[in-house]
């Protein structure tokens, strides 16, 4: 696994060990994270640091789901 700084919630840190389960890259930023899929289309999803939504978690997987490949298997 690569070493990359943990995010401090550990429901968000859960994600990104599931991203890099499934092949994403997974980079820190200033104030965010970027996870780059692996496949031909490259799609980007961001990570904030500081989320200020309470639905924060549950917005950003029905996002994956919904505009990335984050179901398929590889």
């Amino acid at each position: 696994m690569p070493n990359r700084p943990r995010h401090p919630k550990s429901d968000l840190e859960a994600v990104l060990k599931e991203a890099e389960k499934k092949g994403w890259r997974v980079e820190k930023g200033r104030r965010y994270y970027k996870m780059y899929c692996p496949c031909e289309t490259k799609h980007l999803k961001t990570v904030k640091l500081t989320p200020s939504d309470r639905n924060y978690l549950t917005n950003l997987l029905g996002q994956l789901k919904r505009a990335t490949c984050w179901e398929k298997e590889e």
